[in-house]
């Protein structure tokens, strides 16, 4: 008896960590989902050198 309650509430310190890294995943991809809308829709000036920027490394590591 002892045993399966120390199973089962490990089963949910699992499941809650999971959530919480769940929760997180949503969030980057909302947050960048986010960010790409707002460049496609006002393509604000301030975002062109960090567009640059990636274009430079990209450039950087396609020699390799």
């Amino acid at each position: 008896m002892g045993r399966e309650t120390k199973n089962k509430s490990f089963h949910i310190w699992i499941e809650d960590i999971w959530e919480e890294i769940e929760v997180q995943i949503y969030g980057i991809i909302g947050a960048i989902i986010f960010f790409c809308v707002i460049y496609l829709t006002f393509q604000p000036t301030w975002m062109t050198p960090v567009f640059d920027l990636f274009r430079k490394l990209n450039y950087l590591y396609s020699n390799f």
